[in-house]
């Protein structure tokens, strides 16, 4: 990439207020977006085989529950960490060059997973793997914060996120197709679905070549030292800002995997459905994902980051209600869609959100890793709780109700926070 490349803008300074928004990215900023997108879509692909293909490695190793259950705590360790770490990374070597690494440790370490077999090993793989898997949404997500213009800053980062369905789909595929073609994945095909995770790194190093760095970031390595300070995160403004990116992914993180952890579960055991229908209801969940992401990506850079908070908290609210209470097929059925649409919708906007709430950092991508991946804490409190509560039917719609208490703690969040819509970042 040449630096006259790195410097050009990802959106055109000669846009016209008459071309759809769309006209008005540059080549550069698409391929920003494009980079970004596919490096998250390919972490979350990675992360999601290693539970699609757990019960075939437990009969096959021989593990035990617990030494599941601690294979899949240790990836997650290590998605925490690494998302700390690669901020960090990303604020001295560049956003490119952060996520590309990123790229390298998954895709590589998930392809040697296909040649071990022990239990230790496995569980070692898996976790160094997942800080690759930490750092690809950090680094990503601060790249197109910082390239991509004020006014479509929010669709920049709403379109980057859809990574999210669209690597769980895409993982589910691939098990799916492995295991038609190479017959049951305890036979040994798991090997090939861990083998295809080599993958991203052949494709993506191509794509990351012509990626140009943030401009922000570029900006502030020729004036002083990349990274600077990290203790002016921990101060004034930037301390605050940081809480409460801090405070609203902690509960948005709460609902996510209190509902979408339990949702199989929930409907075979409380809605007495069986798991082939209940897969319906899944489905529409995810679908449902996919128009919340397109929907926030139109609305955030119109109507700004809190109306569109407020609505899909509402939404998202309102359809776990109607998730955990209804009985009716039809009506479960729209609840099911609605509340991927509201729940997982909103994180259609978190990268733009965490960056603007740190405006003015040498820091920015390690306040989006303290954020995004601390928050992640309430990811792990919520199943367990959930878990906890769920020894009767009664107990467990209890257990999913308590995200009605998350949704209002998340909102009240939203109303002590400013409108960062068109924010300049530095």
């Amino acid at each position: 990439m040449s630096e006259q490349e790195s410097k050009t803008p990802a959106v055109s300074s000669e846009s016209s207020a008459m071309l759809p928004w769309y006209r008005e990215i540059s080549a550069s900023g698409w391929r920003v977006l494009l980079f970004a997108m596919l490096g998250w879509l390919f972490e979350v692909y990675s992360a999601s085989i290693g539970a699609l293909v757990l019960p075939a490695l437990i009969k096959v190793l021989h593990m035990t529950n617990a030494q599941a259950g601690l294979m899949g705590s240790f990836s997650a360790a290590g998605l925490i960490i690494g998302g700390i770490a690669f901020g960090w990374l990303a604020d001295r070597i560049g956003r490119v060059r952060s996520l590309m690494l990123a790229i390298l440790i998954y895709s590589v370490l998930t392809f040697v997973n296909a040649f071990v077999s022990g239990v230790i090993s496995m569980t070692l793989l898996r976790f160094l793997a997942g800080l690759g898997m930490g750092g690809a949404w950090v680094s990503g997500a601060a790249l197109i914060a910082e390239t991509w213009q004020p006014k479509h800053r929010g669709k920049g980062g709403a379109l980057m996120q859809m990574g999210l369905p669209l690597g769980g789909m895409i993982s589910i595929g691939v098990v799916m197709l492995i295991s038609h073609l190479a017959g049951d994945l305890s036979a040994g095909s798991w090997r090939w679905v861990f083998g295809v995770g080599i993958l991203p790194v052949i494709i993506l190093y191509p794509i990351s070549r012509r990626t140009p760095e943030s401009p922000v970031w570029i900006a502030r390595s020729k004036s002083s030292e990349p990274g600077g300070n990290i203790r002016d995160l921990f101060h004034g403004r930037n301390l605050v800002g940081l809480s409460k990116a801090f405070g609203f992914i902690f509960f948005v993180q709460y609902i996510y995997w209190a509902v979408f952890s339990w949702t199989p579960t929930f409907l075979i055991s409380v809605k007495h459905l069986s798991f082939v229908r209940s897969m319906g209801f899944t489905a529409a969940q995810q679908l449902g994902s996919l128009a919340g992401f397109i929907g926030f990506a139109l609305l955030v850079d119109r109507i700004g980051r809190r109306p569109s908070f407020s609505l899909y908290l509402l939404i998202g609210a309102l359809a776990v209600v109607g998730f955990t209470t209804l009985t009716d097929p039809r009506l479960l059925m729209t609840a099911s869609f609605f509340t991927g649409f509201g729940v997982t919708g909103l994180f259609a906007g978190m990268g733009p959100f965490t960056a603007e709430m740190v405006p003015q950092t040498s820091n920015r991508a390690f306040a989006m890793g303290l954020a995004y991946n601390g928050g992640r804490i309430g990811g792990i409190i919520a199943p367990l709780l959930v878990g906890a509560l769920a020894t009767t039917e009664a107990g467990f719609q209890l257990g999913l109700l308590t995200t009605v208490v998350a949704f209002l703690f998340a909102w009240l969040v939203v109303l002590i926070s400013p409108e960062t819509k068109g924010v300049e970042l530095s």
